[in-house]
């Protein structure tokens, strides 16, 4: 467990940040005022923040104990035609024994420091699959979720191919959500994370880069994407620039940590570290990846709008932070957030999460 930060930092909240979502500046004392904190029983009194804990509700299921996650090894013939890889006739002697192993030593320490223990994923060693020439990424997965056991809960399968230099580095899905009641393989419900070959190979060194697979599996969780434009400009969240710590420190391995909004939606973050402005005030905050204390403030919106301040300490998994200090996020879950032409609210990866300072 990380030792609770010392940093304490009270934000001014005033009537005209909730109006236009202009954050005044945060002052470095005052008296904390009246406001809504959500109660034990899980209900906020606010219908956005309600609609975010609803819909992440399926996927606890995963993002809480122990997450069973299969390993396989994807073979890429030479001559492939998915234009996802580069077009070169490398291809790395990958191990899926010795590959589970580096991910349970390095990949499984990132999330159980991240969580204090709330999540732990487990990699168990399944198998290696092939694809033939004209086949493409998601057939890698798609064939490992055919043989995966009955015990799985989600699949990371590794390419034994480069991805070329245009393309993504990978991709991560939750699958289809089943019953709560029932169990949810990844057979059934095709959870998978899914990278390309470059973050192993030797290059890196005894440690390959893992940034990359824990975005990756944030996905399965059901996190999206923040920052703005391509969405990977954001050096304070791994679901944005995983590779951020590594632009300051090039011995980094791991990404960042993440925002608050997402420990809240995966029940890292209790409810009770939550407070709900009703008003200007002052609002105390510890960071959000302390153990306990107030650690995010919502500023409503509207009903499917909301603000999250948060504090973040430049040390851990954000030590690459110039300083440490607040900042901003606008969740949107309004149907034209996620570009769908439905109705319905935008839940877990399809949500928009815009920095607005930090």
């Amino acid at each position: 467990m990380m030792r609770r930060r010392s940093l304490a930092l009270v934000v001014a909240a005033s009537a005209s940040l909730m109006a236009c979502g202009a954050a005044t500046a945060p002052t470095t004392s005052g008296t904390p005022v009246t406001s809504t904190t959500t109660a034990p029983d899980g209900t906020t009194g606010y219908r956005a923040l309600q609609t975010l804990l609803e819909g992440a509700s399926p996927l606890r299921r995963f993002s809480l104990g122990t997450d069973r996650l299969g390993v396989w090894i994807c073979h890429v013939p030479v001559g492939v035609t998915d234009p996802i890889y580069n077009p070169v006739d490398l291809r790395l002697d990958l191990e899926v024994r010795k590959v589970a192993a580096l991910l349970s030593e390095h990949v499984s320490a990132y999330f159980t420091t991240l969580t204090h223990g709330a999540y732990v994923p487990e990699f168990v060693p399944e198998g290696e699959v092939t694809i033939a020439a004209n086949e493409t990424n998601r057939t890698c997965v798609d064939r490992a979720a055919e043989r995966s056991a009955g015990d799985i809960d989600g699949l990371v399968v590794i390419a034994d191919a480069e991805h070329a230099e245009d393309q993504h580095g990978g991709w991560g899905r939750t699958g289809e959500r089943c019953k709560a009641a029932a169990a949810c393989p990844a057979r059934v419900s095709g959870r998978a994370a899914y990278v390309g070959a470059s973050d192993f190979h030797p290059d890196w060194g005894d440690v390959p880069a893992v940034d990359l697979l824990e975005h990756e599996i944030g996905h399965t969780l059901g996190f999206p994407h923040s920052g703005g434009g391509d969405g990977y400009t954001s050096a304070i969240d791994v679901m944005s620039n995983s590779a951020a710590p590594r632009n300051v420190d090039p011995d980094r391995r791991d990404g960042p940590g993440t925002i608050a909004v997402n420990r809240l939606a995966a029940g890292w973050l209790p409810l009770t570290s939550v407070t709900v402005a009703d008003g200007a005030g002052t609002f105390p905050l510890v960071p959000s990846d302390a153990t306990e204390g107030p650690r995010v403030l919502v500023l409503p919106i509207d009903d499917a709008r909301f603000l999250t301040v948060e504090a973040l300490a430049n040390t851990g998994f954000d030590a690459h932070l110039p300083r440490s200090g607040i900042v901003v996020h606008e969740i949107d879950q309004s149907p034209t957030a996620c570009r769908s032409g439905a109705d319905t609210p935008c839940l877990n990866e399809y949500r928009s999460q815009l920095p607005i300072s930090g």
